[in-house]
């Protein structure tokens, strides 16, 4: 670090220190709010794992066009076998170091794996790398020229696992002497990315510098990322030129407000993420399939993502965005068509002269999400049900979601990269109650502690392996959720199927897909479950908004990616 700096930390800084080099040297991005966290293990908001990935690498990367991991810090990334495979072998490139000068090595790998999985660290990763990953080691690499190895074993297959490997790597020689594998960075973070980090500002910036040793060439010598909270500020910076890089901080009517003008640039790239329309299925109206595809005919999607995203979105016909690999091509989005609404409300006893139906919506408490649930609400009146919009605040309405407390809420998940998000948000055992839930609608009338419900009433063209795979691999699950159970400790596989949704059928191709390491087998699986996904609906995918940046004057060659990331800054090229 240089040492003009070190008063500057020292002293907690009583006035902002000047951003680093020349205007023609540095790249100012802005962000909503500044980052927690910059240790890779430990992030678990958008901008403290925007800014360490500028600072951290990863044995793979998905920041990709279609958001397959490739190799970064690793050479190669091969599983050990051909199929059901539980091993898997890294080789390390021999040319990534740490900041320090040092070598990343087969230990720091270890490291980085074991602290998160064996320490007292607050990662949010430990649970995921945990289910996952048996055991973490280096081993001698024979025949490879001296290239370090790295062996990761795995409870059982997991067909996406380089995704897990795109998780930042942390220096073992810097932190084993900090604590062990609970080691912490304190003010000195060292990664191994293209920035290495110099200092940061209380919460209004952070400062990166250059690293020359990267094993990729590196644009601008600084990278200054500033938090600026207040949308009207961060307009007032990327158009007054004290502000380079804006993506996704200015709304759509601000969007639309800049395209054309001359001191900024507006560009655009479809995104990974997806925004959607949830149902809980413990209420019995919206058990009904009938009246959830009458919602989803009753909105027109078409008209919201032209009017209010002025075109920067895609009408979604599933969760995964169309960028990603396992996307099934063949889906098609639910047609707007409100008369076709009212006949499937009528059909399940709902409309003039019948019951009437009522519902709210939930969102956040932002103006334009509000806005944009209030348009649907007003479109769905039209097909004949009445639905109120109550925005809440963020915590209050995650909180609502946590609990089960909605009847309909509007959410966006930003970032898909595993295509085993659909698991998470529609296998059985993914939903927050397991047990039985008396007095709802037959979504709550079974027990998914041990097994998927109706298990054993699988169908369609993947029947025969559901039988001679699957099978014994609910039983061999049922026997450790006994074991977990017995002490007292948590089952399932996650939360997100808050909408308490089940199929027997679908529950095995997601699993099945889940540990089928043919790629090509995997993403037939895949086809299939969104093709289900999409006639029951137990969500409405709404649409797959674009990645939108705002450059200032003078920037030129920045790289949208379809997740939200700031690793094109590296291929900058500033003209001012």
């Amino acid at each position: 670090m240089p040492s003009v700096l070190l008063p500057l930390l020292v002293l907690g800084c009583m006035s902002e220190p000047p951003d680093p080099g020349t205007r023609s040297e540095r790249v100012v991005i802005l962000l909503e709010s500044a980052p927690r966290e910059l240790d890779p293990r430990l992030v678990s908001d958008s901008s403290s794992t925007k800014v360490a990935r500028l600072i951290s690498c990863g044995l793979t990367t998905v920041e990709t066009d279609d958001l397959r991991p490739v190799p970064e810090a690793a050479a190669s990334v091969v599983p050990s076998c051909a199929s059901s495979c539980s091993r898997w072998v890294v080789t390390l490139r021999d040319d990534v170091f740490w900041h320090d000068g040092e070598k990343v090595t087969a230990a720091d790998v270890v490291y980085t794996y074991r602290s998160i999985m064996e320490s007292d660290l607050p990662s949010p990763f430990r649970g995921a790398l945990r289910r996952k990953i048996r055991s973490v080691t280096a081993v001698d690499a024979v025949g490879t020229g001296g290239a370090q190895q790295v062996v990761f074993d795995l409870h059982r297959p997991v067909a996406a696992f380089p995704v897990d490997l795109s998780l930042g790597l942390v220096p073992a020689h810097v932190l084993e002497p900090r604590g062990g594998l609970s080691g912490r960075f304190g003010d000195r973070i060292v990664g191994c990315g293209p920035y290495r980090f110099l200092y940061q500002y209380r919460d209004q910036k952070v400062v990166l510098e250059r690293n020359d040793r990267y094993f990729k060439p590196v644009g601008p010598r600084y990278v200054v990322v500033r938090s600026l909270p207040d949308e009207a500020t961060r307009l007032l910076a990327v158009t007054a030129g004290s502000g380079d890089v804006a993506v996704n901080l200015l709304s759509p009517p601000l969007v639309r407000h800049l395209q054309g003008q001359d001191d900024v640039t507006v560009a655009s790239r479809p995104a990974a993420g997806v925004t959607y329309l949830a149902f809980n299925l413990l209420d019995e109206r919206l058990a009904d399939v009938r009246v959830r595809k009458a919602i989803a005919m009753g909105i027109d999607r078409a008209s919201i993502v032209e009017r209010q995203f002025g075109g920067m979105a895609k009408v979604a016909s599933s969760v995964l965005p169309p960028m990603h690999w396992a996307f099934a091509k063949s889906a098609s989005p639910v047609p707007f068509d409100p008369d076709t609404a009212r006949a499937l409300l009528e059909e399940a006893g709902y409309g003039p002269g019948l019951r009437p139906l009522s519902f709210t919506i939930k969102c956040t408490t932002d103006r334009f999400r509000r806005n944009v649930a209030e348009i649907m609400a007003h479109q769905l009146e039209a097909s004949g049900m009445h639905v109120d919009v109550l925005p809440l605040e963020i915590s209050t309405f995650l909180d609502d979601v946590r609990k089960g407390s909605f009847e309909m809420y509007t959410l966006q998940a930003p970032e898909i990269l595993d295509p085993d998000i659909l698991r998470w948000f529609f296998h059985s055992q993914a939903a927050p109650v397991l047990r039985v839930q008396a007095g709802r609608s037959r979504f709550g009338e079974v027990d998914r502690t041990l097994y998927p419900p109706h298990f054993e009433d699988v169908g369609g063209p993947f029947r025969e392996q559901c039988v001679k795979r699957w099978f014994p691999m609910v039983q061999s699950q049922a026997e450790e959720n006994r074991v977990e159970l017995a002490a007292g400790r948590p089952v399932g596989i996650g939360n997100g199927n808050r909408s308490s949704f089940y199929d027997p059928t679908l529950d095995c191709l997601l699993d099945l897909a889940y540990t089928t390491m043919d790629r090509d087998e995997g993403i037939k699986m895949y086809e299939e479950a969104q093709r289900m996904i999409a006639e029951a609906l137990p969500i409405l995918p709404l649409w797959h908004e674009d990645n939108v940046a705002v450059l200032s004057r003078g920037i030129s060659g920045y790289r949208l990616l379809p997740i939200n990331r700031f690793t094109g800054v590296a291929e900058v090229h500033l003209e001012r």
